[in-house]
């Protein structure tokens, strides 16, 4: 007898002629997880999951893996990560008009929404009969569809795990690609259709797939596709609105939700966006008489909210966010203590009105972190994640608190649900992994967590620059080579790109900044090269610091930091001119 094993799309692509019997392996169980986790152990074959302890281990194959089997032992054996598994999937797909269609369903499914087939064909420019024969081999297994329509025959196709669609979407396409996709898929929907219409929904709502768009103006020409496709519909004007207010164009923003609420003045959650829209007006315009204007616009729109609805939790935290805002604003220490006031005034409003409570028990610690009142803030804090167990952001905040407070235990405990539930949250992961490294006195652990959260986590320069940072510092020098270099395929401004994000410490004690003896080696205007014993060189964006010339030769001590460019050298200090490094 000979086994073989093989993704069911390769195995269909060149298996040729062979009489052979096939046997589709399901998703594993709880126990077949355990057990394989148990065998791996014993024959020390858990590779890149070894550094992870037994919790995160299981969490990582039920999770990240989807229960896979082949996936997850590649990833344990080959040392393969889970997005590179599947991008090798995407790669070996040897039909152009198979990778195409593969990734136009992806960008459907990873919202959950499914992509009719004659939608498909249209994209493609292909007829459909056509479509189905020039796909079916490179995409068996792959791409699954499901008859959505059984007295019209329709059928629509989506991927085998949204977690799939979006690794193939975030790592396969190219930024060009997906505005085109983005924007062709908007054109081609028929909201005739249900289906069509629910795919509508997921594109216009998710904020991460339209922050993707490269420009403004490609959001912009997105959005006024959007409203021609649904020119009645209130919530796209709004999303339209929020979509201007990342980008930082509040009075555009504004037109944009004035037209939504004159649409259907009924929706509070537009005079929520509004309020929202104001307050980035009030606190960034410079004229202080139209600051006041703005400021008593954005208070009506939150009262015009819970007008309609006493107990909405979000018109209360938008008023206290206003207030607060006012407060580190306001003219006078008198005006900015009665804006205090009335923010706390308003978060004991709502504590007693609301039902969901977290948000303002966030906006209570926000409070107490400008009064400078720690415990108060911590004590907020914890009390949000009492109230909502569940809720990511109230746990990210905590255990960010804990970290800087000192508190490592504690920071782990609130954070693993996160670790273990919900891989796509990277900024958790970077909190986990920096308190792993304080408590282990040691990377190893950190590195291996990080690496679970790499499919969103690469879109954020905090976490490239620490992950990348933590393999330097191990002296996995290619490894934090190639998570450097992610930086340069996103669209991260230069302030983003250079800005320190990660600060290795002394591993006995994390208060205190590690430092580094090295040799300048070389030395242009405005910057220079410091090389240290067993290290590559370190930048040093600097060439003059206080007194001290950077000449080659020099032997300095130096801070090594990492930005989302790579590691960086500051705080120099001349300790000599020929002592070894």
């Amino acid at each position: 007898m000979f086994v073989l094993g093989e993704r069911l799309n390769e195995w269909r692509q060149g298996h040729g002629k062979l009489n052979v019997k096939e046997y589709q392996i399901e998703s594993l169980s709880d126990p077949e997880i355990s057990r394989l986790l148990d065998l791996l152990d014993k024959h020390a074959e858990l590779g890149a999951l070894s550094p992870l302890p037994k919790d995160l281990q299981f969490a990582a194959i039920k999770q990240k893996h989807g229960k896979e089997l082949l996936v997850a032992l590649r990833e344990a054996t080959e040392g393969k990560s889970f997005d590179a598994i599947l991008e090798d999937e995407f790669r070996g797909i040897k039909s152009l008009t198979a990778r195409r269609l593969y990734l136009a369903v992806c960008c459907f499914h990873q919202h959950g929404a499914f992509a009719r087939d004659a939608l498909l064909a249209q994209l493609l420019n292909v007829p459909l009969t056509q479509l189905y024969e020039e796909t079916s081999a490179g995409t068996e297994g792959v791409i699954i569809y499901e008859c959505v329509n059984q007295a019209r025959e329709a059928y629509a196709a989506r991927a085998r795990h949204r977690t799939i669609a979006s690794v193939v979407w975030e790592r396969c396409a190219s930024a060009e690609e997906k505005d085109a996709l983005l924007r062709r898929a908007l054109s081609s929907l028929n909201l005739n259709y249900g289906i069509d219409a629910d795919a509508f929904e997921s594109f216009i709502r998710n904020d991460h797939t339209i922050d993707q768009i490269r420009t403004l103006d490609g959001k912009i020409r997105f959005f006024e596709t959007a409203c021609k496709k649904d020119p009645d519909s209130p919530y796209v004007r709004q999303h339209y609105a929020r979509m201007l207010m990342r980008e930082e164009k509040s009075d555009l923003a504004l037109g944009q939700i004035d037209l939504a609420i004159k649409m259907d003045p009924k929706v509070r959650v537009l005079h929520h966006t509004c309020g929202m829209v104001l307050i980035q007006l009030t606190l960034s315009v410079d004229s202080d008489d139209i600051a006041r204007r703005r400021l008593a616009q954005s208070e009506a729109s939150f009262r015009r909210g819970l007008a309609r609805y006493s107990r909405d939790e979000y018109c209360y935290q938008g008023l206290a966010q206003l207030y607060l805002g006012w407060a580190k604003r306001a003219p006078t220490s008198e005006e900015s203590t009665e804006y205090v006031m009335k923010a706390e005034q308003v978060v004991n409003e709502g504590l007693k009105q609301v039902q969901v409570r977290y948000g303002l028990w966030i906006e209570s610690s926000n409070i107490e972190a400008y009064l400078g009142n720690e415990p108060s803030r911590l004590q907020a804090l914890e009390q949000a994640v009492r109230d909502t167990p569940g809720s990511i952001v109230s746990r990210y905040l905590l255990g960010r608190a804990y970290r800087k407070a000192g508190r490592i235990d504690d920071a782990l405990r609130v954070l693993e649900p996160i670790i273990k539930d919900h891989h796509d949250e990277f900024r958790s992961f970077v909190e986990f992994a920096l308190c792993l490294a304080i408590k282990n006195k040691s990377y190893e652990e950190s590195i291996a967590v990080l690496k679970l959260s790499t499919l969103y986590g690469y879109s954020d320069p905090r976490f490239i620059a620490t992950l990348g940072g933590m393999l330097f510092m191990s002296g996995k020098f290619s490894e934090a080579k190639a998570i450097f270099e992610e930086s340069t395929k996103r669209d991260f401004t230069s302030e983003e790109m250079n800005k320190i994000q990660f600060c290795p410490w002394v591993m006995e004690d994390p208060n205190a900044p590690l430092r580094m003896n090295g040799k300048v080696a070389k030395r242009q205007a405005g910057y220079a090269f410091v090389e240290c014993k067993g290290f590559p060189g370190f930048l040093c964006p600097g060439s003059k610091f206080d007194g001290l010339v950077m000449n080659v030769g020099m032997t300095v001590s130096f801070e090594p930091v990492f930005s989302a460019r790579g590691a960086l050298a500051i705080a120099p200090m001349n300790i000599g001119a020929s002592a070894d490094s």
